[in-house]
């Protein structure tokens, strides 16, 4: 796909717990080299006991500790990423034979509690060295972990009233560590229904609702959420304590204290797990959709949307024929750059051009080859 896109930009999900931060590093430095820097990652700690049974755990690493754990992951990802090369290693001196200057590539040695790693970075600097970072975590751990690493976050809510004291708490952490607030942005997922009239648009979510399987809504909340639903009555009301102790409690949390006034059964989770996933959606025309987005970003104090599809490649036509051009009138959507000239990293496409690295208030900026010192306490 980046081979024949210029614009695109590229984040895929990858677990800290499933990989070493080696191979994980050298892979990640490669795609960025091949998109030309629009690419991002993902972070996540892994919690399936069945994931961890896969690379030979008997049982999930407790949740506070894989977060401890990634902390680790990611500041030795750093050194390697931001501290190996120099940004002046590779010379590519070819009357001399000489690709890299190798007083200018560092040995990282690294000894902490979960790894212990002793290597030069093979791949030589990406453009974006680091790759975009986003994470998602709502729990103390989670925040912490956003707002320490990460440069963009997913935040979970069936309401703009009930998202909008998440994101407020993890700015909040951001400004407590010394990082720009407002420069970190908040995605939530959505999922618009959309029609070029309102009738039409509720006939499609009707339709939808004849293909959509209460059973396949449990299993899918149920593995989201590790909460066995199945074991609930199907129209007996959720409350609070069925989210328990959870490795994920998030999203159940999400349905079961919503503001929004409605009462949730397993059975009306299900029905709303299996149009949009686990999203919030609008059902309507550009304009009805496009206002509920607005709600999101003034009551909710969020920055975007991971848009979730219905069908394929269905809901992605209507919302590029129909929602952007709406969008666009607001002024919420930027418009089609005529610019075929240098191509922006995933990064430049958040913050602007020219920031292609971490922003200087980022904890991987104090990694860089001429800042890091290795021999520190």
């Amino acid at each position: 796909m980046a081979a024949v896109t210029k614009k695109l930009a590229f984040a895929i999900t990858s677990s800290t717990s499933h990989e070493p931060p080696f191979l994980l590093a050298r892979r990640f430095s490669t795609l960025d080299h091949l998109t030309q820097g629009r690419f991002g990652w993902n972070i996540v700690t892994g919690w399936k006991k069945s994931a961890f049974q896969a690379i030979g755990l008997d049982e999930a690493i407790d949740h506070d500790l894989r977060y401890e754990r990634s902390d680790e992951y990611l500041r030795l990802l750093y050194k390697i990423w931001e501290g190996s090369w120099a940004d002046d290693a590779v010379v590519e001196d070819r009357e001399n034979d000489i690709y890299a200057n190798p007083d200018r590539v560092r040995t990282i040695k690294h000894e902490g509690r979960f790894y212990k790693f002793t290597s030069k970075h093979i791949v030589p600097p990406s453009p974006q060295r680091t790759p975009f970072l986003f994470q998602a975590g709502a729990s103390g751990a989670g925040i912490d972990f956003a707002s320490t690493h990460a440069e963009a976050a997913f935040v979970g809510g069936t309401t703009p009233t009930q998202t909008a004291p998440k994101v407020a708490k993890l700015r909040a952490s951001l400004a407590e560590k010394g990082r720009d607030a407002r420069r970190f942005k908040a995605f939530i997922s959505f999922c618009p229904i959309l029609g070029k009239t309102e009738e039409e648009a509720k006939a499609k979510l009707e339709e939808y609702k004849k293909y959509a399987s209460v059973i396949g809504g449990l299993v899918q909340v149920s593995g989201v959420t590790g909460i066995d639903l199945s074991k609930a009555p199907l129209d007996r009301e959720l409350s609070a304590t069925d989210a328990g102790e959870s490795v994920i409690r998030s999203h159940l949390e999400s349905f079961v204290t919503s503001t929004g006034g409605e009462n949730w059964t397993p059975r009306r989770v299900a029905e709303f797990a299996s149009i949009g996933g686990l999203a919030p959606f609008a059902v309507g025309t550009a304009q009805t959709v496009a206002d509920e987005m607005e709600r999101w970003i003034r009551e909710a104090d969020i920055d975007g949307f991971n848009l979730v599809a219905v069908v394929t490649p269905g809901s992605f036509e209507d919302v590029v024929e129909l929602l952007v051009p709406e969008l666009r009138k607001r002024g919420l959507y930027p418009e089609e750059s005529t610019d075929e000239g240098e191509t922006l990293t995933a990064r430049e496409r958040v913050h602007g051009k020219g920031q292609k690295g971490l922003a200087a208030d980022h904890i991987g900026s104090t990694y860089k080859y001429d800042v890091y010192n290795e021999n520190a306490p």
